[in-house]
């Protein structure tokens, strides 16, 4: 049985397309969604805009009315109910870059606790380009594949056929 204290916090990798017509073009952002049921919000923690872009505040208000109707939905009778959560969007250091966005993602879903923004720098980054490189250049299968888009390809076959 999985301890209360496990349940404080739902985290929610988000990718926001940032050209969904065109099938070239995986152009996109990631950001990072989270539920604190402790403090009944919704957190966002994004590493290259803010609060003020209506573009990510529309992206992010309709995944979360979403995620607010299903939850009414399977959890209508539950004591916690989150259709009144506000959505607080938490002050971030904002990235250097156009493209370390999946990065800062990772590391707000692997450290946030609710309380201190972690501290992402540019040696970070960097060492998380290394660690994820070895991972994949060492994985059995990218070593099979014929060129690395191939291996990217085939990686994510099974999600977008899940997600179409």
């Amino acid at each position: 049985m999985l301890s209360p204290l496990l349940l404080l916090r739902i985290m929610f990798p988000i990718f926001q397309s940032l050209a969904p017509n065109n099938l070239v073009d995986k152009c996109g952002h990631h950001h990072t969604t989270c539920t604190d049921l402790k403090h009944q919000r919704f957190e966002v923690l994004e590493s290259l805009r803010s609060g003020d872009d209506t573009i990510l505040t529309s992206h992010v208000d309709f995944f979360i009315n979403i995620l607010k109707e299903t939850w009414n939905r399977h959890h209508g009778s539950s004591n916690v109910q989150s259709s009144h959560f506000p959505i607080e969007y938490v002050l971030t250091t904002k990235q250097g870059n156009g493209y370390d966005c999946g990065y800062h993602m990772l590391e707000y879903l692997a450290k946030w606790q609710g309380i201190k923004v972690p501290s992402i720098r540019k040696a970070c980054v960097a060492e998380l380009h290394k660690i994820l490189t070895w991972n994949w250049v060492t994985n059995g299968d990218f070593n099979k594949r014929p060129s690395p888009w191939d291996f990217i390809e085939e990686a994510v076959k099974p999600a977008r056929k899940k997600y179409k």
